[in-house]
């Protein structure tokens, strides 16, 4: 179970724990009767679950010193904080960029912020999950370019980590930046990390309550080309009186997009899969004419 309650701040629930990450401001203070399904984290609610919250770094749009008011107010809490916390706060795990943690009942990985602090791969009751916090493409319009630049490189490096990370494996829920501030370039962040990693979810994340990129997000899916397959294998072995010996049940499949712009129809779109290789040939879209100049005498 997920729930989206403010900008980066998100609960997963999985078989045998509730994951808090980035809880802020209204998040932690809910009115009486309400809980995450309003976009709150209740006391009352979580009193029997194994809480574990995490915290990407200190803006405080992501955290939140009431958090550790839940210590007291419920049965089974733990807090993973970025290492700069240790002089400051008690927590159960200080954690540093580009380490793995392995815990008596979870693995965490953790990822260097392109801004500051870290982004978080918790891997828990056979789930995948990936919190970017502020692990963003932020490639803003009037910056530097060597700025941009550098975000790239960083960004794109992180990603590589990610999935190598995963060694092949995918996630059940990501959840990624999508700043409308960036504008047409809201989205780089997601595309790129689309084109590294497989989630079987993608819950945007830090849009300031701007569900407009929701839009922009439909907008640039329809101008992508969507690769899915699927693979399953049933297997049975008898011996001779017909009794099973072994079956084998593999089901699979993944999906992959890939933006290719405006004004493509799918019937010009075509695909051969041939040695194991699929082959998308994809047509150049036709450079728009511009109309031709027509000078116009001044009398």
């Amino acid at each position: 179970m997920i729930w989206y309650l403010d900008h980066s701040a998100i609960a997963v629930e999985t078989n045998n724990h509730l994951l808090l990450f980035d809880l802020f401001g209204k998040t932690l203070q809910p009115p009486k009767e309400m809980g995450l399904a309003q976009g709150f984290v209740n006391p009352d609610e979580l009193r029997d679950k194994d809480v574990v919250i995490f915290v990407s770094h200190e803006h405080p749009d992501h955290f939140d010193p009431a958090i550790f008011s839940l210590r007291d107010r419920l049965k089974r809490v733990r807090f993973v904080l970025p290492e700069e916390f240790d002089e400051i706060y008690q927590g159960d795990l200080f954690a540093a960029p580009n380490q793995t943690y392995r815990l008596p009942d979870m693995t965490v990985t953790t990822f260097e912020s392109t801004d500051i602090g870290l982004a978080y791969l918790v891997e828990v009751d056979d789930k995948r999950i990936y919190h970017a916090g502020d692990l963003n493409w932020w490639h803003w319009e009037g910056e530097e370019e060597e700025f941009n630049l550098d975000q790239a490189k960083r960004y794109q490096q992180q990603m590589q980590l990610l999935a190598d990370a995963l060694d092949g494996n995918h996630l059940d829920l990501a959840c990624i930046p999508v700043d409308p501030r960036l504008h047409s370039d809201c989205l780089r962040g997601l595309l790129a990390f689309d084109s590294r990693v497989f989630a079987k979810n993608i819950l945007p994340i830090h849009f300031w309550g701007d569900f407009s990129v929701m839009q922009t997000l439909h907008d640039r899916h329809s101008e992508a080309v969507i690769v899915e397959a699927a693979k399953s294998l049933d297997k049975d072995d008898t011996d001779k009186q017909g009794r099973y010996i072994r079956q084998e049940r593999y089901a699979g499949s993944m999906s992959r997009s890939f933006y290719v712009g405006e004004g493509l129809e799918p019937k010009d779109i075509r695909a051969k899969f041939e040695n194991g290789i699929l082959q998308l040939s994809i047509p150049k879209s036709a450079p728009k004419q511009l109309p031709k100049t027509t000078a116009i005498a001044i009398e």
